[in-house]
């Protein structure tokens, strides 16, 4: 090989070096060190079922890994209490299609509980407004578990490296409408999950600015 073909195929491995680090050298995954691995090693326990509360605690800050573990979960029954909590946290800390793509399946299907298509219904708000959180509700002893919404003051809610739907919120305004028209009234529906959740996502989509949820779309731009 001569002198100008080696330069050529040195320059063409540091371009492309280059073009993977500016990829992810955005993301906190690539920013802080054994980010990556801790990362990659909490989705692989969400790939063989064996996911602890610590798991989803891990993942709520994984940019670039968490949006596909977190948004497999939401395809199938959702985990037990002891790890709940956490997965509806992460759930909405992270902004990324994958999520609320996943989370506006579980909403929208009529075959699952109440209470994970309310939750799946308040993560999507999440999505939306950065300065809600989801967990879970204090209930009555007797009573199911329940999503709740909260407020941050200090919002750190990351971008994904997939933004929103461009109609993100008039889908989960839709989405939302279409639900109340469905839900239990009296005393059973006071204490439905899904008639709460959809009372606290119109309240919450009143106050959400009408151009905050497009421009936060835009803003959300993939890394590349």
């Amino acid at each position: 090989m001569d002198t100008s073909t080696r330069s050529r195929l040195l320059f063409a491995v540091l371009a492309t070096l280059s073009a993977g680090c500016a990829t992810t050298s955005s993301t906190r995954e690539a920013r802080i060190p054994g980010e990556r691995r801790d990362c990659r090693a909490a989705a692989a326990q969400v790939a063989t079922g064996k996911a602890v509360a610590k798991t989803f605690t891990t993942l709520a800050w994984c940019d670039e890994t968490g949006p596909d573990a977190l948004a497999s979960v939401w395809r199938g029954p959702l985990p037990g209490t002891s790890r709940l909590d956490k997965f509806l946290f992460a759930s909405g800390n992270i902004r990324d299609a994958r999520i609320f793509d996943a989370a506006f399946a579980a909403a929208s299907n009529s075959a699952r509980p109440s209470a994970e298509r309310g939750a799946a219904l308040l993560v999507l708000v999440a999505q939306l407004d950065s300065s809600s959180t989801v967990g879970l509700a204090l209930t009555a002893r007797n009573e199911p578990w329940r999503a709740g919404l909260a407020r941050e003051t200090h919002p750190m809610q990351l971008p994904g490296r997939k933004p929103l739907p461009a109609d993100a919120r008039a889908r989960v305004t839709a989405l939302a409408r279409a639900l109340r028209a469905g839900l239990p009234t009296g005393a059973v529906g006071l204490r439905d999950p899904l008639r709460l959740a959809v009372h606290a996502t119109e309240l919450a989509l009143k106050r959400l600015p009408r151009m905050s949820a497009q421009s936060r779309s835009g803003r959300n731009a993939p890394h590349t």
